[in-house]
């Protein structure tokens, strides 16, 4: 058994303040250390703390505390970037279907940077035209048909103003970020990415209490229904959104 969630507490912001100001690996060398504990040391304790109720919400849910299947890496991919900096500027936890890859299916995630912390639901497309995602092979046709049910979750979670929401699109060759909700039937169908969040700063009281995990539940709760659209494969997916509904 790891360490029991005790919040996130200013030193998770420190680490990465420090980072982007000492982004080469003896710096991060001597402060792993620190990385250790009050990144990947929290969001595991974070994640042991949402297992009830992530299995609640959804048993085929990832819970393994696998690093890329519920943690990212803070090591970056530099062999085809033009930034060469060795590391990350951010720290994710996600939940999808184990039954699929994080990189094909919908996710419900906890988002740490320098600058604050964010609680949400993210759907990405694939960069490869051979590789489908959930986006295209659930979301677009169920958007097309049951638009009308689609619209309903949204007035239930987004349109309330409760979340921050913005989508992403390739537009001539520029990966372009648009903030709201698209306003097209078209932008829902050439999206690439959409991102729905609650964003709390740093010095939100709320973050370094134990009980911040129970409003993380709240919010995955609250946001599930457009996983159940978007990426829920099976036949029974309207049942299951109708239980889910929006809180």
């Amino acid at each position: 058994m790891g360490e029991p969630f005790n919040g996130i507490g200013p030193e998770s912001f420190q680490f990465f303040r420090e980072l982007a100001r000492n982004n080469h690996k003896p710096w991060f060398d001597e402060h792993r250390n620190i990385y250790e504990t009050h990144v990947v040391g929290t969001f595991r304790s974070l994640l042991a703390a949402l297992v009830p109720a992530l299995l609640d919400l959804n048993p085929h849910f990832e819970i393994s505390g696998k690093t890329n299947a519920n943690f990212s890496r803070i090591n970056r991919d530099i062999r085809f970037s033009k930034d060469k900096t060795p590391y990350k500027s951010n720290y994710y936890l996600w939940v999808n279907d184990s039954r699929r890859s994080h990189q094909t299916d919908g996710r419900l995630y906890v988002g740490l940077s320098a600058d604050c912390l964010t609680v949400g639901f993210a759907i990405y497309g694939s960069f490869k035209p051979s590789k489908k995602t959930v986006l295209d092979t659930a979301f677009r046709p169920r958007f097309k048909s049951h638009r009308s049910e689609f619209e309903k979750v949204l007035q239930g979670i987004v349109r309330k103003g409760r979340y921050d929401t913005y989508w992403h699109r390739n537009e001539k060759g520029d990966w372009v970020q648009h903030p709201g909700l698209p306003r097209k039937d078209e932008d829902w169908q050439t999206l690439q990415a959409w991102i729905v969040r609650k964003v709390f700063p740093p010095e939100s009281k709320a973050l370094a209490k134990p009980s911040f995990a129970g409003k993380v539940e709240e919010i995955f709760r609250n946001l599930y229904p457009l996983y159940v659209f978007t990426s829920f494969q099976s036949p029974r997916w309207q049942a299951e959104l109708r239980s889910a509904g929006p809180r």
